[in-house]
């Protein structure tokens, strides 16, 4: 993939339901009947209806799709189906799409569900995985085994014309390293093109997280260093080049979809909680599906929104959180077209430390700056002088 190329316009859909709710989720995400799966299904077709009403034409602009959650693959094939035309008929041009991704569970990725998914236009996967260990996976409350995520793991890797992606995530309460890094080896001899893999955060709020304060389960903080670094590093051994923090490609086989939010694009975003970046503004509806709901029958007031002006100050702070996450880094001509520069001092110590690299006028993370991001950003960004647009 050219990394000059332009991403347009994107679309993120957010389906709320699961089968199960994970004992870490922070999501929003709810157990809920098929029942209201259809309730659901109608309210969201009046969202993007009532929205592509109100600005003509912008929809068919799209040129991402992610359909995300929650868990998409929830939804029967018959709803499926509905959303996908709802989506044509509001102008969403899905078979001239760039990239069309849907995330699916391994417990209900199934072949009707998949089939009518690419039929309308999805040619990109994303399945949970999380762990080949099943003793894991109830330890964080995942639905499925490892037979059944293997299974879903063979179905989408099969299936030609499909790019696939899979997540894993580490520092797992009872997780070694040798068995993290025997997950990423299992993972990596499949045809995949990307592979993402995350180091669990436990929400004190959560199932999970209430266990650990207990003293029921007990996660190893030191091993988070060693897993990341080792991990990349395996990845890398079989052709897999980190291109962000936590997500790792084969050449030409990056989410789009995702590196359009990683450069500021703007996306359109649908469903209970959905987040969107337009006209400058970031936004997202209630999130609460009650709530989300009376928006929606109300015709989507823009005073229920959450709305977020990206200011210019803001928009500075955004290019250093978000591009400096990505191998592609932070262009300082680009930061000093906005009126901003960073204190070369500052800059100079992260060089000389070996947390960050230099090649022209970009720099990017390097070494244990990726295990230090949030630290090296937080002290760049602190550190910039930012002129008034």
């Amino acid at each position: 993939m050219s990394e000059e190329k332009k991403i347009g316009l994107g679309l993120y859909i957010h389906v709320p339901f699961c089968g199960k709710i994970c004992d870490y989720c922070d999501f929003f995400a709810i157990s809920a009947p098929e029942r209201l799966h259809l309730e659901y299904l109608d309210l969201v077709s009046r969202e993007i209806l009532t929205f592509s009403e109100s600005r003509p034409g912008l929809l068919e602009q799209v040129e991402t799709v992610y359909i995300g959650g929650g868990t998409p693959s929830v939804l029967s094939p018959e709803l499926l189906q509905r959303l996908f035309s709802v989506l044509r008929c509001a102008g969403v041009p899905l078979e001239g799409l760039r990239e069309f991704t849907m995330e699916f569970n391994p417990e209900s990725c199934t072949e009707d569900r998949l089939s009518v998914a690419m039929e309308n236009g999805v040619n990109r996967a994303s399945l949970g995985i999380q762990s080949f260990d099943s003793f894991l996976l109830s330890q964080i409350g995942r639905r499925h085994t490892a037979d059944v995520g293997e299974n879903a793991l063979k179905l989408l890797s099969s299936t030609k014309n499909l790019r696939v992606s899979a997540d894993l995530m580490f520092n797992l309460p009872g997780q070694s390293l040798e068995s993290f890094l025997g997950d990423l080896e299992r993972l990596s001899d499949y045809p995949l093109g990307h592979i993402s893999f995350y180091g669990l955060k436990v929400d004190p709020a959560s199932r999970l997280g209430r266990r650990i304060e207990r003293g029921e389960l007990s996660v190893d903080e030191d091993l988070y260093a060693p897993m990341y670094a080792q991990g990349v590093e395996r990845l890398a051994g079989k052709g897999f080049v980190r291109y962000e923090t936590s997500n790792f490609a084969r050449e030409g086989q990056e989410s789009l979809h995702n590196l359009n939010y990683w450069r500021r694009g703007e996306y359109l975003a649908f469903g209970p909680g959905a987040h969107g970046f337009l006209d400058g503004v970031r936004f997202y509806a209630p999130e609460m599906y009650a709530r989300w709901r009376e928006y929606v029958r109300k015709g989507l007031p823009r005073d229920m929104l959450t709305l977020d002006v990206v200011g210019h100050q803001e928009a500075v702070a955004e290019c250093f959180q978000l591009s400096l996450r990505t191998k592609y880094g932070l262009d300082l001509s680009e930061l000093g077209s906005m009126g901003a520069s960073i204190d070369s001092l500052v800059l100079n110590r992260w060089l000389e430390r070996g947390y960050i690299t230099q090649k022209g006028s970009v720099i990017a993370l390097c070494g244990d700056g990726w295990l230090f991001m949030d630290r090296v950003v937080e002290d760049l960004f602190c550190n910039c002088r930012v002129e008034k647009a």
